[in-house]
Order: C-alpha cells, then sequence, then structure tokens
C-alpha cells in the first residue's frame, strides 16, 4: 500500500476531526476560518478568526548558504501568504523552536533577530511559543488574522466559467536558485543569478498585493508547491478547465537560455519549482475593471495568465507554437 502524502494526511485530519456544525470554514484551503461565536458564547458574531500554521524543517526546507536570520524569515514567510492569499492581514503569531544541542548562542541570537525584523516587517506579534530539543532545527509558525464575515474570502473552489486567471509575480527565479545553490550550475548572466538565489534565501509573499486585492477574486491560492500544484488546486476543487497562455506567463528573460545551458526542462522551471509565494486566482471581468485603479495607484503588477472554461478540473497550457499540453498535477510535497 502506497504511503500517505502530506495533502492526504491533512485531509484525514480534516475530515475527522473537523466542526462539520461550522462548514463552509472549517479546515478549507491552507487556512482556517472560524466564526467567533462557534468558540462560546458572548463572543461577537460577525468576527471570523482566521488560522494557519506552517513548520520548517532544516534538511528539507534550508539550503546550505541560508543564514539563521533567513531561516526565521522563512519560516514566517508561507503562514504570512497562506493569509494575504486570501485577503486577512496576520496579526499575531506563536513560534515554537526544535534546537539541537549544537547550536550556539549567537546562532539563537541571530534566529531571534530574523523573527524580531520579520515580525516588524509584517506587522505582526509575536506572543509566545514553546522550546524543544531535537536533532535539528524545527520551526513551527501558528499565525492568526481576524475578519468580518461581510468580506469576502476567495477559495479555491470558486473559481467561474469566463474568469481571468491570473498571478501577482514572476515564476522562474526559485527553482534555478535552488540549483544553483545546491549544484553550482552556470547562469546566463549575474543579474538572473543574483535575483534566482535571493528569491530561495529571502522569499517575498504577495503582502500588499493580497491584502488590498483578494476580497475581489473568485478563487486564491498561493504558489508555495508551485504553480501547476496552485493551478490544479483551483482547476479540481471548482469543477473547471483553465486554459494558460504560455506567451502570458512572466518569467525572466534568461530562464529558456538557463535551461538550455544546464539541459532542464524549461515547463518544469515554471511549473513545479514551488516556495514563490506569489498569489494564483481567478476573477471576473466586472471586478478586474474594478481593481486595476488600485493597481494603478498601488504601483502593483497584475498579470493575466489565460481563461477559466468548462471541463473537469484540469489545466492546458497553449503553447507559442500551437499545440496544447496538459500541466499535471505535480509539485513540491512533503512524504511523496
Amino acid at each position: 500500500m502506497k504511503k500517505f502524502s502530506e495533502k492526504q494526511i491533512l485531509n484525514l485530519i480534516i475530515s475527522r476531526f473537523g466542526f462539520q456544525n461550522i462548514e463552509p470554514y472549517f479546515g478549507k484551503d491552507d487556512i482556517s476560518i472560524l466564526p467567533l461565536n462557534s468558540l462560546g458564547s458572548g463572543l461577537h458574531g460577525n468576527t471570523l478568526l482566521a488560522v494557519t500554521c506552517d513548520m520548517l524543517v532544516e534538511h528539507t526546507d534550508v539550503p546550505a548558504k541560508m543564514t539563521f536570520e533567513q531561516i526565521a524569515r522563512k519560516s514566517m514567510v508561507s503562514s504570512v501568504s497562506d493569509l494575504v492569499s486570501k485577503g486577512v492581514k496576520p496579526r499575531f503569531a506563536l513560534i515554537s523552536l526544535g534546537l539541537p544541542k549544537t547550536i550556539k548562542n549567537n546562532e539563537i541570537s541571530k534566529l531571534l533577530d530574523g523573527f524580531t525584523l520579520s515580525s516588524k516587517d509584517f506587522e505582526i506579534d509575536i506572543i509566545g511559543g514553546d522550546i524543544n530539543e531535537s536533532k535539528e532545527i524545527i520551526i513551527d509558525c501558528c499565525m492568526f488574522g481576524s475578519l468580518s464575515s461581510k468580506v469576502n474570502v476567495p477559495r479555491r473552489n470558486g473559481a467561474q466559467v469566463g474568469d481571468f486567471v491570473i498571478v501577482s509575480g514572476i515564476f522562474g527565479y526559485t527553482s534555478p536558485g535552488l540549483k544553483i545553490l545546491i549544484n553550482n550550475l552556470p547562469s546566463p548572466d549575474n543579474h538572473f543569478k543574483t535575483k534566482s538565489i535571493d528569491s530561495v534565501l529571502n522569499p517575498a509573499p504577495s503582502y500588499k498585493f493580497g491584502l488590498l486585492l483578494a476580497h475581489y477574486f473568485s478563487s486564491s491560492t498561493d504558489s508555495s508547491d508551485g504553480l501547476a500544484a496552485a493551478l490544479n488546486q483551483i482547476s479540481s476543487e471548482s469543477n473547471v478547465n483553465l486554459l494558460i497562455d504560455e506567451k502570458n506567463i512572466p518569467v525572466p528573460s534568461q530562464l529558456r537560455q538557463f535551461s538550455s545551458i544546464n539541459a532542464l526542462d524549461y515547463f518544469d522551471l515554471i511549473f513545479y519549482g514551488g516556495e514563490e509565494y506569489h498569489m494564483v486566482g481567478t476573477i471576473s471581468e466586472k471586478n478586474l475593471m474594478k481593481v486595476s485603479k488600485i493597481l494603478k495607484n498601488q504601483q502593483l503588477d497584475i498579470f493575466i495568465i489565460g481563461k477559466v472554461v468548462r471541463g473537469d478540473g484540469q489545466v492546458f497550457i497553449l503553447k507559442n507554437n500551437g499545440n496544447t499540453k496538459v500541466i499535471e498535477n505535480r509539485g513540491f510535497t512533503h512524504l511523496a
């Protein structure tokens, strides 16, 4: 019997322990949203509590050249990205640390410096946590936000036929960056090398974009597991097909050259890298017109990469040569 994957285990937890009486909020997507009055009498019924958590494990999530400050920041970025991709502002965090006996005091101080700087950057108060001994660095970040029940929270199952498929950033830096760091692969130029490595060591969630625009979306998620995984989650849960146009995907100009000189698959670098933390979603034509003014005033970019069409939950890419290719539902996952 094949071993359960990360996603399958999470789905089993939700199905077994989820609070059925407060659906559709509990355990959906990458965050759980609970009406506060479900936690006890006397709490305001119009306020929702949004919660998410993410665990960083050194041997799977930390490249060799990442500093302790960067490790701390990365451990918070995943949870921040999960919340802001739903339009929820992160407010508080609990940070639990598993630390090896061999870690030095100055290294612990650098970790704490990273948490301090990141909490200021994302305007989050760290309100507690736990410390334990482990064989390697393990950081679990549990993050909280709140929102009104009257506000639209885009889910992964809300895509409608006719919607546009959008992304908030450029794809194709993190996968090369990781390969450059681990395998010292050659790069087309120093600019591409620097940008690629920085995308791995200093990941940035679509913070401002998500908080300002997510409520206009019919569906959304982030690309932490890869663009292909994000698109397939939306298409399968919405029971529609997504038709992506290759020429509209924002990629670095040097990516094809990087793939060529290293004999790597160009589309793998775009779709299956992961940890880019861009927002991926769908939006109606009417709402796209509404957000155009916000985009201009806030100097934000939005990239329309395709359309939602009738179907049974698949993702297709229209290649520049006119051929159509299925984008497989795979990406980075633990226990796979």
